[in-house]
């Protein structure tokens, strides 16, 4: 290899890495959805929306996990979906109190009516 294409290799390998360390250190937007709440929302679109594939899904006995939702949300989706129970588990119930404020742990986790899958 000659020593123009090996410096040109060198520069083209360290311009990506910069470029790589940039992306990695852009500030977050503040308006930006973090990724727990965009899950959380997707899976409750799923549970009161589901869309015709996901239907069929269920009806051909698949069930799905729903992990970390409010006991509210639980109980709601109980009633307003009873004929789909048998396609949905809850892990990771988060409890909530009667205004529907979520109850934290001292170390600031979220109280959860079960542990979630170990």
């Amino acid at each position: 290899m000659s020593a123009s294409a090996l410096v040109a290799r060198h520069c083209f390998f360290g311009c990506l890495l910069a470029a790589s360390l940039l992306v990695g250190a852009a500030t977050a937007d503040a308006t930006a959805v973090p990724e727990q709440t965009s899950l959380e929302q997707w899976q409750l679109r799923r549970l009161n929306e589901p869309s015709a594939r996901e239907l069929a899904h269920e009806r051909k006995g698949n069930i799905y996990i729903y992990d970390g939702l409010t006991d509210r949300e639980v109980d709601a989706a109980l009633i307003k979906h009873f004929g789909r129970i048998e396609y949905m588990m809850f892990v990771g119930t988060r409890k909530t109190d009667p205004a529907g404020e979520k109850h934290d742990k001292a170390g600031g986790n979220a109280e959860t009516e079960s542990p979630g899958c170990l």
